[in-house]
């Protein structure tokens, strides 16, 4: 695995063996945290592309419900306009966190995006995904 971006808050890397991008939300998020971190995940797809990505919340701590919109509609539109064809979405074990995912995904029409509620179930279904 290639770190590519490390904060307290956010991890971007990518995995060359399974040729995807692993991106890990940790802590506290709101509106400005999720387009912030948003932008440069779409930064690192355009340096590093796949078709790929493991987006890990299960350590995500609070609400994100006013950048739920954006995520939903914008963000993972730009994810499939830069290749993206298959996101396994890791669910956080806060409620309110787990709201804003929920919100998020009435707004996802592409890529295909599935949640779960364990990187394991996540890792092992995106690695069934054919290129």
């Amino acid at each position: 695995m290639k770190l590519l971006y490390h904060s307290p808050s956010l991890s971007i890397s990518y995995d060359p063996d399974h040729e995807w991008l692993y991106v890990e939300w940790k802590g506290t998020h709101d509106a400005v945290s999720a387009r912030t971190g948003g932008e440069l995940v779409l930064q690192y797809l355009q340096r590093y592309p796949c078709v790929k990505m493991l987006n890990d919340n299960s350590q995500v701590t609070s609400s994100w419900d006013k950048g739920a919109r954006w995520v939903g509609d914008y963000y993972y539109t730009a994810l499939a306009e830069g290749g993206m064809r298959y996101v396994a979405w890791v669910c956080p074990p806060h409620w309110s966190a787990r709201k804003s995912m929920d919100t998020a995904m009435q707004f996802v029409t592409r890529p295909m995006v599935l949640l779960f509620d364990d990187l394991a179930s996540a890792y092992a279904w995106l690695v069934r995904q054919a290129y």
